[in-house]
């Protein structure tokens, strides 16, 4: 069909545009070898991009996913890479398949914030041994009303189970739903290094480019072959010429495949094929411009997220070894969970916008910021002269931070801890240099009054303690290397016995004796405070049947209760089986819980362990009041039998007359309330006699007696009961006597 006479001036200039009709004017031959040449470049190039694209978006996707998953469970999991940094699996590195790899809100979060930075979808499996297939436990995919999918396995005859069998990770296609996904899975090893898992991330549809993209092909390389031998050597010339452009898009198709070009797309002013291929790039290089910005960029603050962070550092390390220092810097904002409660998401973020604003303003243009958690900022600063400047900078970022900002109407008071980490003075690799930013932090957020800390090899010899007693804290866990004391309760008033505390200690094989201060610090740190706290009721509730079975009245038993344990899901289900299992009524328990516990706790919640607990007629007792949270309204709204006043409260009050009125304030509030007071930490005879005339009726310290073994009690109550009456002659002219 012919259009050199067609009488349409409109269609003629419209068509005068296009390359094949140009190349008519010559010659039928050289239209028919234009088309063939150029159609040909234009497939192969785009071919090539496209695979290229492809391959590159995948294999970004498998290395950000891989650095995701590890460093959001750090210490759970770590990745082993191949010398190009693509995952070869991932490992744990403690707990077992079966505890880990299991559906959690963290897992769904991750998973879908990994789907979102693809543009594609992530899968999470554990190896089915039974079964001997791969069983999926967590999805981005969702039905069409928002539910979970139907369950799904990767079995024999799958594309990539004979690769994840054999330990190996696989890249390429898989069947999804009748369609191909483009897909790279990782193994997942256990601790001892087998098959335990799969994750398995990937960039959206493989078969909608191919199936079009063959389609063309065929048409294209079918008719242009028919005529190329006929007229190949007649154009050769002229289509060098015309096919220059394509070269040149070709080239800069390649320059944008390895983020080597900022220029702009060439021949978008033009209007036949040339100019229709220009576009299609310019789309191609705008969607990859997006593919990273999503990539490496933390959508709430604007700030980089954690993929960013881990490239930021490795080009830091790199560049210190050519001596150019480097400071890396950990912001954590402390107790920034309670404003998400107390005032809600939304104010929540606006913070962490401020915050990462103030941040990058405070450190400058040259630092290099990142979001790396949910209240944790990553901060890379290469401008400074020495550790003085770095110090000034935190110091005044952290004065600027104590400036209360403006949050749904109130005022929001935010603090932050810095830990610091010199490169390449302190560390020389990522791992390290993460190690030991950490370490400070953990050292910063203990030292209120600076706020910050630089790393030193002693803090590294502290964690090495800690972890030495972690290890001999599990091993006297499960060798019977614990021991329980009791302190008696006494009523000041009759010097009898009201009850007993009982208290965990450790007597170390090598260390002696291990403050109870700092191995339940350990055990909470750990995890191991779970395991402790069962312990402790167990033996609590063993020893209160050995007492009732021999006649002995010991009232009842406290026991601490850790927030961490009280917050075990079935904790109230556990101390039933625990009564049950020693034959013990409730009564002849209390549980003593800080009020630390309320802290990021809806009262709901809060009201419904606490009442499970008082429904098995267990006693409760609010421990170290006034230290803490301090909330009067739980006081009034929550089951509570005792309040336990903090020794802090006690300690000179006879001698302070500030404190005595305090205290006597704290007595009325917990008697108006219907409350037994504790006064807990008395060792001075004024101080029992001070509490005594306040109405206190329990008393519990050293004045009475320490926390003794189980067999020494009997002699410590016998002690206390002969001596009540001298004792309370010593003491009766030292108390303090207050007046309305």
């Amino acid at each position: 069909m012919t259009y050199f006479g067609d009488p349409m001036p409109l269609l003629l200039r419209k068509m005068s545009c296009s390359l094949p009709v140009r190349l008519t004017g010559l010659a039928i031959c050289l239209v028919t070898l234009g088309i063939a040449v150029m159609a040909g470049l234009g497939y192969t190039k785009v071919y090539e991009v496209t695979e290229q694209n492809a391959s590159i978006r995948i294999d970004r996707a498998a290395k950000a996913a891989s650095s995701v998953m590890a460093h959001a469970f750090e210490g759970q999991f770590t990745a082993q890479r191949d010398e190009a940094g693509r995952p070869l699996a991932l490992q744990l590195t403690r707990g077992t398949a079966d505890t880990v790899l299991q559906f959690s809100d963290a897992y769904d979060r991750l998973l879908a914030e990994i789907g979102r930075n693809n543009e594609g979808a992530a899968n999470l499996f554990r190896f089915n041994a039974e079964t001997s297939a791969f069983d999926r436990f967590a999805t981005t995919f969702r039905r069409p009303d928002g539910s979970m999918p139907p369950p799904m396995s990767i079995a024999a005859g799958h594309p990539a189970f004979t690769a994840l069998e054999s330990a190996q990770p696989f890249l390429g296609e898989v069947p999804v739903m009748g369609r191909m996904r483009l897909a790279y899975l990782t193994p997942i090893l256990d601790v001892q290094g087998h098959l335990a898992g799969a994750l398995a991330v990937d960039v959206g549809w493989a078969d909608d480019l191919l199936t079009a993209r063959h389609d063309l092909g065929a048409a294209m390389f079918g008719f242009a072959a028919s005529v190329l031998a006929i007229v190949a050597g007649l154009g050769t010339i002229w289509m060098t010429r015309e096919t220059q452009p394509l070269r040149k898009l070709a080239q800069f198709a390649n320059d944008v495949a390895s983020n080597t070009d900022e220029s702009d797309v060439p021949f978008l002013e033009r209007h036949d094929e040339v100019g229709a291929l220009a576009h299609g790039l310019a789309r191609v290089a705008k969607l990859q411009d997006k593919l990273e910005y999503l990539a490496y960029t933390d959508t709430l603050t604007g700030q980089g997220n954690r993929a960013r962070y881990i490239s930021d550092l490795e080009v830091a390390l790199q560049a210190s070894k050519a001596g150019r220092p480097w400071a890396l810097l950990h912001i954590n904002l402390k107790r920034f969970g309670r404003i998400n409660a107390a005032y809600g998401p939304s104010c929540g973020d606006a913070v962490l916008r401020t915050v990462g604003d103030l941040i990058a303003v405070t450190f400058g243009p040259s630092a290099r910021v990142a979001r790396q958690g949910d209240d944790d900022f990553g901060v890379l600063l290469s401008d400074f002269d020495n550790t003085d400047a770095v110090a000034t900078l935190c110091q005044s970022f952290l004065h600027q931070l104590s400036t209360p900002m403006r949050c749904a109407g109130v005022e929001v008071q935010v603090d932050a801890s810095i830990g610091i980490c010199l490169i390449p003075e302190h560390a020389g690799d990522l791992e390290t240099a993460v190690g030991h930013v950490n370490l400070a932090l953990r050292a910063a957020r203990g030292n209120e009054a600076q706020g910050f800390c630089f790393y030193s090899p002693e803090l590294q010899d502290g964690v090495l303690r800690e972890v030495k007693l972690e290890g001999a804290l599990r091993r006297a866990l499960e060798g019977g290397g614990l021991s329980l004391h009791y302190q008696p309760q006494i009523d000041p008033v009759t010097h009898t016995l009201y009850g007993l505390e009982a208290l965990t200690r450790w007597n170390h094989p090598v260390e002696g004796s291990v403050p109870p201060v700092e191995f339940i610090a350990i055990a909470e740190q750990s995890g191991l405070i779970v395991d402790l706290g069962d312990w402790v009721l167990n033996e609590s509730c063993s020893q209160a049947r050995t007492w009732l079975d021999e006649g002995f009245d010991f009232r009842h038993i406290s026991v601490n209760v850790s927030p961490i344990q009280l917050w075990q899901p079935g904790f109230v289900a556990k101390v039933q089986a625990y009564l049950q299992k020693h034959r013990l009524d409730g009564r002849y328990l209390c549980l003593e819980v800080t009020e630390s516990v309320f802290a990021d706790r809806s009262d709901t919640s809060v009201a419904g362990v606490l009442g499970g607990l008082r429904a098995l007629g267990v006693g409760l007792s609010l421990d170290d009041f006034g230290s803490g949270y301090s909330s009067l309204g739980y006081l009034n709204k929550l089951p509570f039998d005792q309040l336990k006043i903090d020794r802090a409260f006690v300690q000179d009050a006879p001698r302070d007359l500030q404190r005595a009125k305090l205290l006597q304030g704290i007595v009325a509030l917990g008697k108006g309330l219907g409350l037994t007071i504790v006064a807990e930490g008395a060792e001075l005879g004024d101080e029992v006699e001070l509490v005594r005339e306040l109405g206190v009726r329990v008393v519990q310290g050293f004045y009475y007696a320490p926390a003794v073994p189980s067999e020494a009690l009997e002699q410590t109550l016998e002690r206390i009961a002969s001596e009540a009456e001298d004792r309370q002659a010593d003491a009766s002219g030292s108390g303090v006597r207050l007046t309305a």
